[in-house]
């Protein structure tokens, strides 16, 4: 802790803030402090996605397109042995993982070699914030070797793992009757999770559609979006908010376009949003923005305190003018959580 930087924190907040009436709340500054240090803590801690489904479904470039960088090899090679594949990698100075399990779900020689397999797993991965099982959306039936995939995973993590899991097609573009076709896979995917965990959890486990060839789906929505919301919510408290502050310059507020960053390292420069677009910014629709701010109130308590009053007491622009005097990730973190309650 240093206590010198602490303390210059709380008095620029009190110079910030040294014309309002605090009669109304009067531990605002202490607990806007409490907040920063949480996102703080936050940029020193990591987080984990590890990817189920076989091999060439897209999963790499699906989580390419989530990250908004090329953090995955891609390509359609044949599996010809089982491992867990790890790409270590650093976005707004948050560190994270992806773990891949190539062959875990093929068919290859290797498939009864699984008390092994699931040793592998162990002996590697020591934590699991997000879990994407990744399949293809044109595909008739959950075949016998996903099948073999989930019973691993579920045997290697337990399955609360699938508690922090997401469903995601691929492929949708070639799917014969889009919405059909979402509905009825999601239902076999999910009964063949609920083999292990029960229908009470395989049934909230959530699907999502993606072409990460094109930014809609054959319904003509935008599926980026709908990605991030469902696997923020459902992501560990752990992993929840470095993961949110990894992304979150390419957040945009509502009503308004992110300005591009021209420095190789956005998190050193805070700029308001502004007109100008780009094709891999995240722009939520108005459940979205309830879903990510209830996952919010869950991963920072104390956001409920302060958001409650923050229109009444001090306007709408308040997230902007914090944003602005934090500065760097936190304040893009800060800008946009507090855009949620305005």
């Amino acid at each position: 802790m240093n206590i010198t930087k602490d303390n210059n924190l709380i008095n620029n907040l009190k110079n910030l803030f040294s014309s309002i009436d605090y009669k109304t709340y009067p531990s605002f500054i202490d607990d806007l402090f409490s907040l920063i240090k949480s996102l703080q803590k936050s940029r020193n801690q990591s987080f984990v996605f590890l990817l189920v489904g076989r091999t060439g479904v897209g999963k790499s470039s699906t989580i390419n397109s989530l990250m908004g960088e090329p953090i995955c090899t891609t390509g359609d090679y044949d599996p010809t042995t089982m491992e867990v594949q790890s790409y270590e990698h650093e976005i707004n100075g948050i560190k994270f993982t992806i773990v891949d399990t190539p062959g875990l779900c093929d068919d290859i020689p290797e498939k009864g070699n699984d008390q092994k397999y699931i040793e592998l797993i162990r002996n590697k991965v020591k934590q699991i914030d997000s879990l994407c099982f990744v399949t293809r959306l044109d595909e008739t039936r959950v075949s016998p070797d996903e099948r073999r995939g989930i019973e691993v995973i579920s045997e290697a993590f337990t399955p609360e793992i699938w508690k922090h899991s997401v469903i995601i097609f691929t492929s949708a573009n070639r799917a014969n009757d889009y919405l059909i076709d979402l509905q009825e896979r999601t239902k076999r995917i999910q009964y063949a999770i609920a083999k292990y965990t029960g229908d009470e959890v395989a049934s909230t486990i959530p699907s999502i559609a993606v072409d990460n060839k094109n930014q809609t789906t054959p319904d003509g929505k935008r599926w980026l979006e709908e990605l991030y919301t469902q696997i923020f919510k459902r992501m560990s408290d752990r992993g929840a908010l470095p993961f949110f502050l990894a992304t979150v310059t390419r957040i945009k507020k509502t009503g308004k376009k992110r300005k591009k960053q021209t420095q190789k390292n956005p998190s050193e420069n805070y700029e308001p949003n502004d007109a100008n677009d780009n094709e891999s910014d995240i722009n939520f629709n108005s459940q979205q923005r309830e879903d990510i701010k209830t996952k919010l109130f869950s991963v920072v308590p104390i956001l409920e305190k302060i958001c409650g009053s923050l229109g009444s007491i001090f306007g709408g622009s308040i997230g902007k003018t914090i944003g602005e005097t934090i500065g760097g990730v936190i304040g893009h973190g800060l800008d946009f959580i507090f855009s949620l309650f305005s």
